[in-house]
């Protein structure tokens, strides 16, 4: 899947890309940063990274480039 349909697909269902490809322990994490409370986070930005990057991962994509691609789509998503 390239990026603009990727784009494309979180646009117009966004909540079911974290529920179907977000990990597991991905919330007990995000509640462990929010808890630590030295940073500031945003819960659904950080649920729609994970889930990103698990989707990229599912497709084949190495740890490193969906990390970095991820990123990148979030980036879009929010400009």
């Amino acid at each position: 899947m390239d990026r603009t349909d990727l784009l494309k697909r979180i646009r117009r269902d966004g909540l079911g890309i974290v529920d179907g490809f977000l990990p597991l322990g991905a919330r007990a994490d995000l509640e462990g940063v929010i808890r630590d409370g030295r940073h500031e986070v945003d819960s659904d930005a950080y649920l729609m990274f994970v889930s990103i990057r698990a989707l990229l991962r599912n497709d084949g994509m190495a740890s490193c480039d969906s990390d970095r691609e991820a990123g990148q789509i979030m980036a879009l998503l929010n400009a």
